[in-house]
């Protein structure tokens, strides 16, 4: 069962008191799913998260943004009319199984281990089945603060100072709280949806499998 962070009172939502007000006004993604519509706010990315997370702020914009661009007519994206490829891992990861496999922690996608974590990975591909319409959003260059990767990584392995992580900490929360102002050309520049032909497909099932194997093969060589 999924435990929301938010509740209804009239038309508004109420999301926890420590989230910045830029990140209390975005909107909520719907998506239908199995039937159902469901309304998913980035608090409830959050928690599936484990946290607050710069990558799946930025990642929700990209999701809102792909959205627009490929159903301009307003109707709801349905999980089945989509196909998502993502490069990023960590919190863009969560975001997309939450919202298209539905939050359970059976169920999270771990990345193959030839992904990692660097600027040019923050990419997006959203397709449209029913129209055959795609779009690709990449953050624009220059939006992370300076030595976001190095500060990062050195926390990972644990040699960052304390002067390091103050300031890891604040870059975090200037993200946090200013990604969700930017516009979304700001963010992603102004792609234009396009048609696409596709074969082949891959099953949600064996792409985990094919992770499996491949992150066990890395284990093997190294």
């Amino acid at each position: 069962m999924i435990v929301f962070f938010f509740f209804i009172i009239g038309s508004g939502i109420v999301y926890s008191d420590d989230l910045p007000d830029s990140v209390k006004n975005l909107d909520p993604i719907e998506v239908i799913r199995d039937g159902e519509e469901r309304i998913i706010t980035i608090q409830d990315v959050y928690d599936f998260h484990g946290g607050t997370c710069p990558g799946a702020t930025m990642a929700y914009r990209a999701a809102q943004y792909g959205f627009d661009l490929l159903y301009p007519d307003g109707d709801t994206p349905a999980a089945d009319d989509l196909i998502i490829l993502v490069r990023a891992p960590g919190g863009p990861l969560d975001l997309m199984d939450f919202m298209m496999k539905g939050g359970s922690d059976l169920d999270r996608t771990w990345p193959p281990a030839g992904i990692t974590r660097s600027a040019d990975n923050f990419v997006f591909e959203f397709y449209r089945k029913s129209t055959l319409q795609g779009v690709k959003l990449k953050l624009q260059d220059g939006l992370w603060p300076d030595d976001w990767f190095v500060l990062r990584d050195r926390h990972r392995d644990g040699s960052i100072t304390d002067a390091e992580q103050e300031k890891r900490q604040q870059d975090r929360n200037y993200v946090i709280r200013e990604f969700p102002k930017k516009s979304y050309a700001e963010l992603f520049g102004e792609p234009e949806p396009f048609f696409f032909i596709a074969w082949g497909h891959i099953e949600e099932g064996e792409m985990d499998r094919h992770i499996r194997e491949q992150r066990r093969a890395q284990r093997d060589r190294d």
